[in-house]
């Protein structure tokens, strides 16, 4: 059964392991693997972080193992903090079962009860045809794309699709 929770300090190993895998994948992450140097402190940090400036982060689990995570950053500037924008991720073992959708009804859920908080954004590569339709379906549309965002080593393209849910 996969639960949903708010993460704590002590699953920033567990959210770094399941980021590591992602970016593995080379499919779905900006970062390659050489790149992504991120120690369990520095996400110790982010999580800090995320919190004190009014975002969330988090994690999806089945028997007691993380097996995704979804971290919402709220912008700290005035002007910018009616919006903020959520990057996820999950394990390849536990796609399509639904912990994505969990993800994202509960950070919607959230959001709704947050003061000031119009608009969650996102950012998805067009060639993650999986993500964009699970985000169209949770209600998401999308607003703009940066052509040609991201160069796989075969040489061929993704766009970043520019995606938001108005709460």
């Amino acid at each position: 059964m996969i639960t949903v929770r708010q993460a704590h300090l002590h699953d920033a190993e567990a959210i770094l392991r399941v980021r590591r895998e992602l970016i593995e994948e080379e499919t779905f992450f900006i970062s390659t693997v050489e790149e992504f140097r991120v120690t369990k402190e520095e996400q110790e940090k982010s999580l800090e972080q995320t919190k004190k400036q009014g975002g969330v982060t988090l994690v999806a689990e089945t028997d007691g193992e993380v097996i995704g995570f979804l971290s919402f950053k709220r912008s700290p500037m005035k002007r910018l903090s009616h919006a903020g924008f959520f990057g996820m991720g999950l394990t390849k073992s536990i796609r399509n079962q639904g912990a994505g959708k969990m993800l994202i009804h509960e950070m919607q859920q959230w959001g709704s009860k947050q003061e000031g908080l119009e608009k969650i954004c996102l950012g998805v590569l067009s060639s993650n045809e999986r993500a964009v339709h699970v985000y169209q379906k949770m209600g998401f549309v999308e607003e703009g794309r940066e052509r040609n965002f991201l160069k796989f080593a075969d040489g061929s393209y993704a766009d970043n699709m520019l995606m938001a849910f108005f709460l």
